[in-house]
C-alpha cells in the first residue's frame, strides 16, 4: 500500500487541481479509502497544510502554499520563454504552457492563462495526463523513448514520427477531453530539446492552424536559449530527468 507521506501528496495534489473539494470527492479523486483520506485531512489540517472550511470542504493551506511559492522550475527556460509565450496566448486568443520532463511526466512550468484553464488549470506544478501532446514533442528526439504504460505502442511511434517529420504534436481531445493541444519542442543550444510550448484550446477543429505559430514561438524561445551564457549547462538537469 501507499505510504503516508504518499498519500498526503496525493490529497495535496488533488486539492491543488480541483480548489475546494469534500472529503467523498477527495477519497475518489485519489483512489484513497475515505478514512486514511480523512486521517490525511486532520493531519494535513493541523500542519496547517489544508484549510478546513464551512461544510467540510477543504482547500490547500496558507503553509502549502507558501512552500510553494518556493519553488522556481526552471529559471533560465522560464526567462527565455516568458515573451514569446506571451505574444502566442495574445496571437492566438488561448492557453499556453512551457513543459519539461521531470522523471517520465511533463510537467507545466510557465504559462498563460486562457479559456482551458476552466477545464482544468495550466499552471506552474501542474503535471500533464500521459501521452499529451508537450510529452510527444519533447520525446520525439529520443530514439528509445517508449510508450507511455496502457498507451499503444504502434500509435505512439505513429505519433513521434509526425513530430519529427512536421516539427509539432497533436492531440485531439485524447489526453484530457474536452481540450486539444500542439506542442512544439523547445532546444538548448546544443540542439537538445529540453522543453516543449503548447497552446490548449476548446476546439480540436483549430490546432492545424494554429500549429505554425506554435512552431514558431518554439524556434524562438529555442533563439532566447541560445543567447543566454551558460544556457545548455542550466537545462542539463531537465534533460538528464528522463533516461529515455
Amino acid at each position: 500500500g501507499r505510504g503516508v507521506l504518499e498519500g498526503a501528496f496525493l490529497v495535496l495534489e488533488e486539492l491543488a487541481r480541483l480548489g475546494e473539494a469534500g472529503l467523498t470527492q477527495l477519497s475518489s479523486a485519489t483512489g484513497l479509502p475515505k478514512s486514511t483520506t480523512h486521517r490525511l485531512l486532520d493531519q494535513l489540517v493541523a500542519l496547517g497544510a489544508v484549510h478546513r472550511g464551512e461544510g467540510g470542504r477543504y482547500r490547500v493551506g496558507a503553509r502549502a502554499f507558501r512552500l510553494g511559492q518556493m519553488w522556481e522550475p526552471a529559471p533560465v527556460l522560464r526567462t527565455a520563454a516568458a515573451r514569446p509565450a506571451r505574444q502566442l496566448a495574445i496571437t492566438v486568443g488561448e492557453s499556453v504552457s512551457v513543459a519539461v520532463l521531470n522523471a517520465s511526466d511533463a510537467l507545466i512550468v510557465a504559462g498563460v492563462l486562457g479559456r482551458a484553464d476552466e477545464v482544468w488549470p495550466l499552471r506552474p506544478g501542474a503535471v500533464l495526463p500521459v501521452a499529451s501532446a508537450a510529452e510527444a514533442a519533447i520525446k520525439a528526439s529520443r530514439p528509445r523513448a517508449a510508450a507511455p504504460d496502457g498507451y499503444p505502442r504502434t500509435e505512439w511511434t505513429r505519433r513521434l514520427t509526425g513530430v519529427r517529420d512536421h516539427g509539432v504534436a497533436f492531440d485531439y481531445e485524447s489526453a484530457l477531453p474536452p481540450l486539444a493541444c500542439v506542442a512544439a519542442p523547445v532546444h538548448d543550444p546544443a540542439g537538445t530539446t529540453v522543453a516543449a510550448i503548447a497552446t490548449v484550446v476548446l476546439d480540436s477543429r483549430r490546432l492545424a492552424s494554429l500549429a505554425e505559430a506554435v512552431r514558431a514561438t518554439a524556434d524562438r524561445i529555442s533563439a532566447n536559449l541560445a543567447r543566454i551564457p551558460g544556457a545548455s549547462r542550466a537545462l542539463r538537469l531537465l534533460d538528464e530527468s528522463e533516461p529515455g
